[in-house]
C-alpha cells in the first residue's frame, strides 16, 4: 500500500485521512468480530446443547434397548427351556411382559415362530418373514436389533430384540421381543423440547420409528435426502436441513453403536440466526457514524500540518544539491527536530565518504597479500561468501582444472570438477558445515584439466565479525592420492588375509564335524555290535538250556505216559496226570525260551489261532505286567491258518512286550480276530485276492511317528535307549509273518496307540485236519528198531514206548556201541537217533552206517533249538523234537518206516511238539 501512495504523491491531508481510515476501520471491525463471535458463541451453545440432548435422548434409548436384552438373556436360560417345556415358558413370557405395547416371540434356527405371547399358547403362528435380524443372531451368537419391520402375527409395525438361546455351545432357538414405535415416542416425548422443535429416531436404513409430532403420519417414511444422506455416512453430525413440514432446522444426531439406530433433533433456523442479524445490524450502524466522525477530524488536523511540511521540504532539497540548509518554518516540535537532525547528518555524510575512500584503499592492499601469499601454497586455495558462492580460486587451482580467469564462478561450473559419485557427499557436508558455522572437511576425487581424477582431502574454515556472524569461508584442497592407493593397498591385503582366515576355519570346522560324525557313527556301531554279540550269547546259552532240559521233559513225559497205560486205579492216575500236566507246562516254558531266542524251525501246520492267543494268555499277562490290562475279542468260527505256532507265540509276545514299554503309566491291551474276505478294501497289497486272518494288537500308548513307522521293520532298529532293546523284535516278527506267507501293517499317532495288524492266509481244512488223536492201534507194527542216545533216561523211555506196540527194539548209548551193533549183522529196519551226542553224532553215525546198508532209514530226535543244517546234512531224514509224548514218537517212527530207502527224494516230515499222527485216507 505504501508503494501504490508513494506513486499517487498524495499529500499531508489525505495521507491523514488515510491514516484514520487504517486506524478507525479495523477497530470497528474488530468490534464487530467480535459481536459476530459472541453470536457464533451462542450459536455453539445452541449446537451443544442440542448435541447433549441428542447425547440423553440416545442413552435413553439405548438403556431401553439394553434392559429388553437383559430381560431377553434372563428367560433365555430358563429351566423351562431349557428341557424344551414350551408350556411352562410360554407362562413365563408373559410373566415377563412389564412394558405395554411388547411382545415376546420364540423362534427356531430357521426363523419359525415356536411361541408367541401375542396368540393364546397352541395357536398355529405364521413364518416370520422378516428373517435377517434372526439369522445374524444364529450366525453370530450374539444379541441383534432389528430395523423397522412389519410383524408377521399383528402385521403391525414394530421393532425386534433377538438373543440366542444356547444348548451344548451352539444356538437352538432364538428369543424376540417386539417394541411398538409408541414407547420410543413416548421417550421424545419426556425431552420436554420447546415449541417447533422436532425430535425422532430413524433405524439404520433411514426410515422414522419414532417422532415427537404425529407419529402416525412419518412411521416408516424415509427421512428427508439431504438427512438421509448424513445420517447414513457419519456417526454424528450438526448441519441445515428442513423437516417433512418444510420447516428450516438445524438437525443434530448421534448413532447408537449398540441398535446402529439414529437420534435426531431439530432446531427452527428463526431460533439460532436470529441473535446474528440483530448484531450486523448494530456493527454496521455504529461502525459507520465512527468512521465519519474520524474523517472529519483528520480533515482538519491535516491542514495545520501542511505548511511546516513544505518549508522543510526547501530545506531537504538543500542538502540534496550540497549547499548549506537552513534551519526550516516551525510550528510542529517534531518536524522542527527533523530540520535540526538534517543539518547534522550533513556533516556526518561528509566524514564518512572521507573515511570509506582510506577503507577501499587498505582492503585493497590486504587483497593482494593474501592472493600473493595464496598462490605461493601447494594446495588448491578457495574463498567463498557465506551462502557459499565462491569469490576466489588461486593460480594453482585454475591450472590444475583447467579454467580460466574469465570464467563465471558459478556452483554449476565448479560441481563439474567434483567426480560424481563424490558430489552428493560433498555437497551434504558442505550444508552440513555452513548451518553450524563449524570446519569443513572432506576427502573426495576433483578432476584435472586432462579429464582424470585425484584424491583432495578439501578443508574449509569460517572467518566471523565482532558479533560472530559468518562474514567468509577460506579453504584448501591438499593432494592426497599417493595416501588414498597405499589405504586401499592395506584394506585389499586385509580383505585377502580375513578370506584366508574364513576359509581355513571353514575348512576346519568341517573337519570337526566329519570328525563328530565318524566318532557318532562309530559308538553306534560299536553298540549295536555289543548288543548283538550279547544276543547270540543269549541264544546259544538259551539253545544249550533247551536241549539239556527237553532231555529230561522226553524222559519224564515217556514214563508217565508208560506208567499211564500200565496203571488203572483211579487215585494213580489223578497223579500222573497232574505230573503230566506239570512236564507239559515245562515244555512250553522251553519253547517260549526258544522263541525269545530266534532260534525255532519252521514248521508250519493247521492250527487255530484262537486256541493259540487262549493258550498263551497268561504268559502274556505275566509278560506285560499288572499295569496292562489285557483284553481279548476273538471272532467265532475263525479259519484255520499254516503256521508254525512257536514262531507266531514269540512273535505275539514280542508285540505284547513292546507294548508294555510303550505304556510305562499302564494302559489296555486288546488282542482282536477276525476273518477278511477276499477283495477286502483293506486288505495289503500282497495278499491281495485271498482270504485271509487277521490278528490285531492294540496298546493305549505313546504312539509312533510317520517316520519311526517307516523304519520299524528294519533290524536294529530302536527307540529306546542302548541296553532296553535290540531292536530285532519287530524285524522278527516281519520276518516270521512274510515267511508264513502273510503280511503286517502298523497304525500309530503320537499319544494315541499304536495297532499292529497280522494278516495270514487261509489254511485249507484237510481230512488229516480234522481226524485227530490216532489210536495206537493203527499204529502197531513188528519193526526191529535201534534205538540210539547218550541219556540212558531218555534212551530206556523211547525204547519202552515202541517194544509197548509190538517193535524189536535194541539200544546203544553211543554212535560207536551202533555201528558195533550193526557191524555184528543183527536185523534192523529203522535208526532212532540222538542227533547231537559225545564222539560221533547222530548224523555221522548215520552215514557211516549206510556205507554197509545204503537202505537204512532214520529217524533223528534232538533238543536243540538250531536245526537249520539238518536237510543238508541228512538229505531229508525225519526229525523229532524233544520233548516228545509217546504219540507224536510212533507217528514220527511209521513214517520215517513208510519213507523209501532212497534218502534222495527229499520228503521231510517235521513234527512239532503235541502233534498227533495222522492215517491217511
Amino acid at each position: 500500500m505504501n508503494a501504490l501512495i508513494g506513486r499517487l504523491t498524495l499529500g499531508i491531508q489525505a495521507r491523514l485521512v488515510i491514516l484514520v481510515l487504517v486506524t478507525v476501520l479495523p477497530l470497528v471491525g474488530l468490534v464487530s468480530v467480535a459481536m459476530i463471535r459472541a453470536v457464533d458463541s451462542e450459536r455453539a451453545r445452541i449446537e451443544r446443547d442440542v448435541r447433549d440432548r441428542v447425547e440423553n435422548l440416545l442413552a435413553d434409548v439405548d438403556r431401553q434397548i439394553t434392559g429388553v436384552q437383559g430381560e431377553l438373556q434372563v428367560l433365555a436360560v430358563s429351566p423351562s427351556l431349557q428341557t424344551d417345556d414350551f408350556a411352562a415358558f410360554d407362562r413365563h413370557m408373559r410373566e415377563a411382559l412389564k412394558i405395554q405395547g411388547t411382545s415376546i416371540a420364540l423362534h427356531d434356527t430357521r426363523a419359525h415362530q415356536l411361541l408367541s405371547t401375542t396368540r393364546p399358547f397352541g395357536e398355529p403362528l405364521p413364518y416370520e418373514t422378516n428373517s435377517e435380524m434372526l439369522d445374524r443372531v444364529v450366525e453370530t451368537g450374539k444379541a441383534q436389533i432389528s430395523d423397522l419391520i412389519i410383524g408377521a402375527v399383528l402385521r403391525r409395525p414394530i421393532l425386534t430384540v433377538g438373543v440366542p438361546v444356547f444348548r451344548d455351545g451352539k444356538v437352538a432357538y432364538v428369543l424376540a421381543m417386539g417394541l411398538g414405535p409408541e414407547i420410543l415416542s413416548a421417550l421424545l416425548n419426556e425431552q420436554n423440547l420447546a415449541s417447533g422443535w422436532n425430535a425422532g429416531i430413524f433405524d439404520r436404513n433411514g426410515l422414522i420409528v419414532a417422532h415427537n409430532h404425529d407419529l402416525g403420519r412419518f412411521i416408516g417414511q424415509p427421512a428427508m435426502p439431504p438427512l438421509r444422506t448424513q445420517i447414513l455416512k457419519s456417526g454424528e453430525g450438526w448441519f441445515p436441513s428442513i423437516t417433512k413440514g418444510g420447516l428450516p432446522v438445524y438437525s443434530a444426531f448421534r448413532r447408537s453403536p449398540i441398535s446402529g439406530w439414529t437420534v435426531v433433533i431439530g432446531v427452527p433456523r428463526e431460533y439460532v440466526d436470529a441473535p446474528l442479524r440483530r448484531a450486523q445490524w448494530l456493527a454496521f450502524g455504529g461502525g459507520g457514524m465512527a468512521v465519519a466522525l474520524s474523517l472529519a477530524l483528520a480533515w482538519w488536523m491535516a491542514r495545520a500540518i501542511r505548511r511546516p511540511v513544505e518549508s522543510l521540504t526547501i530545506s531537504a532539497r538543500a542538502l540534496g544539491s550540497g549547499a548549506s540548509a537552513g534551519p526550516p518554518v516551525g510550528g510542529v516540535r517534531e518536524l522542527d527536530q527533523i530540520g535540526e537532525a538534517l543539518c547534522a547528518t550533513a556533516a556526518a555524510l561528509e566524514q564518512r565518504a572521507r573515511a570509506r575512500e582510506q577503507a577501499e584503499a587498505a582492503l585493497r592492499a590486504s587483497e593482494e597479500r593474501f592472493r600473493m601469499l595464496a598462490e605461493s601454497l601447494p594446495q588448491l586455495v578457495w574463498t567463498c561468501l557465506p551462502d557459499g558462492r565462491v569469490d576466489y580460486l588461486s593460480r594453482q587451482w585454475l591450472d590444475y582444472t583447467g579454467m580460466s580467469e574469465a570464467e563465471p564462478l558459478d556452483s554449476q561450473r565448479l560441481k563439474q570438477v567434483i567426480h560424481p559419485d563424490d558430489l552428493p557427499a560433498t555437497t551434504a557436508s558442505w550444508a552440513a558445515a555452513a548451518e553450524g558455522r563449524a570446519p569443513y572437511d572432506l576427502e573426495h576425487r576433483i578432476r584435472a584439466a586432462d579429464g582424470t581424477y585425484r584424491w583432495f582431502k578439501t578443508r574449509g574454515t569460517p572467518v566471523t565479525d565482532a558479533t560472530g556472524q559468518t562474514i567468509k569461508w577460506f579453504g584448501t584442497c591438499t593432494d592426497i592420492q599417493d595416501i588414498v592407493e597405499a589405504r586401499d593397498t592395506l584394506a585389499h591385503s586385509r580383505e585377502q588375509l580375513e578370506v584366508m582366515v574364513e576359509e581355513r576355519t571353514r575348512e576346519l570346522a568341517a573337519a570337526n564335524a566329519r570328525l563328530r560324525t565318524e566318532i557318532g557313527a562309530r559308538e553306534l556301531a560299536q553298540a549295536a555290535l555289543m548288543q548283538a554279540q550279547k544276543m547270540e550269547a543269549v541264544g546259544q546259552l538259551t539253545g544249550g538250556i533247551a536241549h539239556d532240559f527237553n532231555n529230561l521233559l522226553t524222559a519224564v513225559s515217556g514214563s508217565l505216559e508208560l506208567l499211564e497205560a500200565r496203571t488203572s486205579d483211579e487215585k494213580s492216575l489223578r497223579l500222573l496226570h497232574t505230573a503230566q500236566r506239570g512236564a507239559s507246562r515245562g515244555a512250553k516254558l522251553t519253547q517260549s525260551l526258544l522263541a525269545f531266542a530266534r532260534k525255532q524251525h519252521l514248521e508250519p501246520v493247521p492250527a487255530d489261532l484262537n486256541s493259540v492267543i487262549a493258550e498263551m494268555s497268561e504268559m502274556l499277562r505275566s509278560s506285560v505286567g499288572p499295569p496292562v490290562d489285557t483284553r481279548q475279542s476273538l471272532a467265532s468260527e475263525l479259519w484255520p491258518v499254516m503256521i508254525d505256532v512257536n514262531q507266531i507265540e514269540s512273535a505275539l509276545l514280542n508285540i505284547a512286550i513292546n507294548a508294555r514299554d510303550a505304556m510305562p503309566q499302564g494302559g489296555t491291551l486288546l488282542i482282536e480276530t477276525a476273518n477278511v474276505l477276499a477283495g477286502n478294501a483293506e486288505l495289503p497289497d500282497e495278499m491281495a485276492g485271498r482270504d485271509c486272518v487277521l490278528v490285531s494288537m492294540r496298546d493305549t500308548g505313546t504312539g509312533m511317528s510317520p517316520e519311526v513307522i517307516e523304519h520299524a521293520f528294519e533290524p536294529f532298529f530302536t527307540t529306546k535307549e542302548i541296553g532296553r532293546g535290540t531292536g530285532l523284535g519287530l524285524s522278527m516278527v516281519f520276518g516270521v509273518v512274510r515267511q508264513s506267507g502273510g503280511a503286517v501293517r502298523i497304525h500309530s499317532r503320537i499319544r494315541e496307540g499304536t495297532t499292529v495288524q497280522i494278516y495270514l492266509p487261509r489254511a485249507i481244512e484237510t481230512a488229516a485236519f480234522r481226524l485227530g488223536r490216532a489210536t495206537q492201534a493203527q499204529l502197531a507194527g513188528g519193526a526191529h528198531i535201534l534205538v540210539v542216545d547218550d541219556d540212558p533216561d531218555v534212551g530206556w523211555v523211547t525204547a519202552e514206548c515202541l517194544r509197548e506196540i509190538g517193535h524189536q527194539v535194541t539200544e546203544a548209548r553211543s554212535g560207536g556201541a551202533a555201528l558195533t551193533i550193526l557191524e555184528q549183522g543183527g536185523p534192523c529196519d529203522l535208526l532212532v537217533m540222538d542227533l547231537a551226542m559225545p564222539g560221533l553224532s547222530g548224523v555221522e553215525t548215520v552215514r557211516l552206517a549206510r556205507r554197509a546198508r545204503p537202505e537204512l532209514r532214520a529217524l533223528f530226535c534232538t533238543g536243540y533249538a538250531d536245526d537249520s543244517t539238518f536237510e543238508d546234512e541228512t538229505g531229508g531224514d525225519v526229525l523229532l523234537k524233544k520233548p516228545f509224548g509217546s504219540d507224536a514218537l510212533i507217528g514220527a517212527v511209521q513214517r520215517a518206516l513208510r519213507r523209501k530207502a532212497d534218502r534222495g527224494s527229499g520228503n521231510v516230515v517235521p513234527l512239532r511238539r503235541g502233534e498227533q499222527p495222522q492215517s491217511r485216507r
